[in-house]
């Protein structure tokens, strides 16, 4: 069975007032890699940077918002999972949902924002955003892909 098959839900990874420009390329492309079903900027606007080496944003919806109040209005329905340093669940403990909304925040604060759960990383330091965005989106991904799989070998 292909893993196109097995992989249910989706996921979208969103940056509440990213400071530095660079990481938003390298988010974009990690989220075109793992097959984000968008990328949400809250607060701030995105143009493509040499950091998008794949091109992603001409295949990837980037959506827009100019507020937390409007991002989470329109996103009501749908898990929004905070992601913070030492804050919340740490991510090899989390059960990721199969539509979830992953948060993080610029690279020089904390999130002045909650969503419906948090989760961290358990690092000694703070990561670089991209580098953090794409370690949650391969969590969520692997761990979805594997919950497909059993779920599909129950079935035979």
């Amino acid at each position: 069975m292909s893993e196109a098959r097995v992989m249910r839900g989706w996921f979208g990874i969103a940056l509440y007032e990213p400071k530095i420009e660079a990481n938003l390329g390298g988010v974009v492309r990690s989220a075109h890699v793992f097959g984000a079903a968008f990328v949400a900027l809250i607060g701030q606007r995105y143009k493509h940077l040499s950091s998008d080496t794949t091109m992603a944003h001409r295949s990837l919806p980037i959506l827009y918002f100019r507020d937390w109040r409007l991002f989470t209005e329109t996103m009501a329905h749908y898990p929004i999972v905070t992601v913070e340093c030492g804050t919340g669940i740490a991510l090899q403990e989390f059960q990721h949902p199969q539509q979830a909304i992953y948060v993080l925040g610029g690279e020089d604060r904390t999130l002045p924002v909650r969503g419906d759960c948090a989760v961290h990383l358990d690092t000694k330091y703070c990561l670089n955003l991209a580098s953090c965005a794409s370690i949650v989106m391969y969590a969520h991904s692997t761990q979805i892909r594997q919950a497909g799989q059993a779920q599909a070998k129950e079935k035979r």
